[in-house]
């Protein structure tokens, strides 16, 4: 290996990676969009749902379409509103 250059020492082969947060946000907005419309159609549907051996009822089909869609309203301001 060669001598690094002064002023890098202790870098020699690292890289920053910057996250595009709003990229992020724009990705989680539309996922809790899908999630919530899927669970709240099996919600009004009134079909219960298998998961691990147990059946999750209607009733918390629609708690959980509710934090959905309030995941993604708050998802939604961040990713696309926010300035």
């Amino acid at each position: 290996m060669g001598k690094a250059s002064e002023g890098d020492e202790g870098v020699e082969g690292r890289f920053i990676v910057t996250i595009q947060w709003r990229e992020v946000f724009k990705f989680l907005s539309g996922a809790a969009l899908a999630g919530a419309l899927a669970t709240l159609y099996l919600w009004l549907a009134g079909i219960s749902v298998p998961f691990l051996g147990y059946m999750v009822t209607p009733r918390l089909l629609g708690l959980k379409g509710a934090v959905l869609v309030a995941l993604f309203v708050v998802f939604l301001y961040f990713g696309w509103l926010k300035e």
